[in-house]
């Protein structure tokens, strides 16, 4: 990155600065103050200890806030960049490195006494004056370790949430593929016509016309009523509580016409339900499992609706015939596939809940708001 570049980057990076980083930063600085801070006992007789104390926690909190300007440059790169180490290694050298500077020029400013100076003061002994070169070198250096490691440390954690992140990103698409899927495959359930049914159908409309049955036109059209309304279904993953009876009631007169039957369906609920999003086919699959055994359709469906406390919805699927035994496992397979509808977090899965006796059946279907 050319030098023209690299300074509006900078610029930039600072100007990013989250109130968690400098938050970060700040606590870094006060805990290494605080290592050494119980040395302090050892002075307090010294009226000039609340200014050593201030020393103290000053000097790290300086290190960190230099530090700060130099890590966010480098922090602000991608990563997965091949040479993200690379800066982090150079931006904890260069913030030792300016971080002992601005200690040697601002703190002798300040007159502040160390707690070193004033134990010796103690001791009786003389000032310490070391050699600046060494004394520069090795101080850097510690503060390049401590440095380095409270950085490697931030590195750590922010690697952490970003894999978390990508992992909860990736859940959630996952997530959204499977609804995608299961949405799919339940708009192509809800527009087909199983081919048995429909070549079953036709062959007994075309037997009726061979045979010249005044009801073969009534036949006719109670299966172009049914495509009708199946077929454009393959468009629309959404359906109403008023389309879907639509469905389930063309349907029902299908199978009751091929065997010269009557099989009304009845509907009940308010008006402004008549709109209400339903997912699809929840109520045909009941409707197959009804009419499986031929021989013994009922003659009368009733389907009613209503609000269930908490904004839900109640639909009762009811049939004027008994006796619907050896359907568990159709009955299992209905109610894990509720389960696997989309829904709000934190909301309950649909239930589907089935009543059958010697004269009749009633499918309860319990849908969240």
């Amino acid at each position: 990155m050319s030098a023209a570049a690299w300074l509006p980057h900078v610029w930039r990076s600072w100007r990013s600065l989250r109130r968690e980083e400098l938050s970060w930063f700040l606590l870094m600085g006060i805990f290494f103050g605080l290592l050494d801070v119980s040395s302090i006992f050892y002075v307090m007789d010294n009226p000039r200890w609340p200014a050593a104390l201030i020393n103290q926690m000053a000097t790290p909190l300086l290190v960190a806030l230099a530090l700060l300007l130099t890590w966010l440059p480098a922090a602000r790169s991608a990563l997965d960049d091949r040479w993200r180490i690379a800066r982090l290694g150079a931006a904890v050298v260069i913030g030792a490195l300016l971080a002992k500077l601005l200690y040697s020029q601002l703190m002798p400013l300040l007159h502040l006494p160390s707690i070193a100076e004033l134990a010796r003061e103690r001791k009786g002994e003389g000032p310490y004056l070391p050699i600046r070169s060494l004394n520069f070198i090795g101080e850097s250096l510690s503060i390049c370790v401590n440095a380095g490691l409270s950085v490697a440390w931030i590195e750590m954690v922010m690697r952490r949430r970003h894999t978390r992140a990508r992992l909860e990103a990736l859940l959630r698409e996952q997530s959204a593929m499977q609804r995608d899927a299961v949405a799919a495959r339940l708009a192509a359930l809800q527009a087909q016509v199983e081919p048995q049914f429909l070549f079953d159908t036709l062959v007994d409309i075309e037997r009726a016309y061979g045979r010249a049955d005044h009801e073969a036109p009534d036949q006719m059209e109670r299966l172009i009523r049914h495509l009708r309304v199946a077929l454009p279904r393959l468009r629309d993953r959404g359906v109403t509580l008023a389309s879907e009876a639509a469905l389930l009631d063309s349907y029902l007169a299908v199978v009751a016409g091929r065997h010269r039957r009557l099989l009304p369906l009845s509907t009940e609920w308010s008006a402004w339900l008549a709109t209400r999003p339903l997912p699809p086919m929840l109520l045909l699959p009941l409707a197959q499992l009804m009419l499986r055994d031929t021989t013994r359709l009922p003659s009368q469906a009733r389907l009613s609706a209503q609000e269930a406390p908490g904004g839900g919805l109640r639909l009762r699927l009811s049939f004027d015939r008994g006796g619907l035994g050896g359907e568990e496992a159709a009955l299992h397979a209905l109610g894990e596939r509720l389960e696997r509808l989309e829904r709000a977090p934190g909301t309950p899965p649909p239930r589907l809940q089935c009543r059958s006796n010697a004269d009749d059946t009633e499918f309860t279907l319990e849908l969240p708001a």
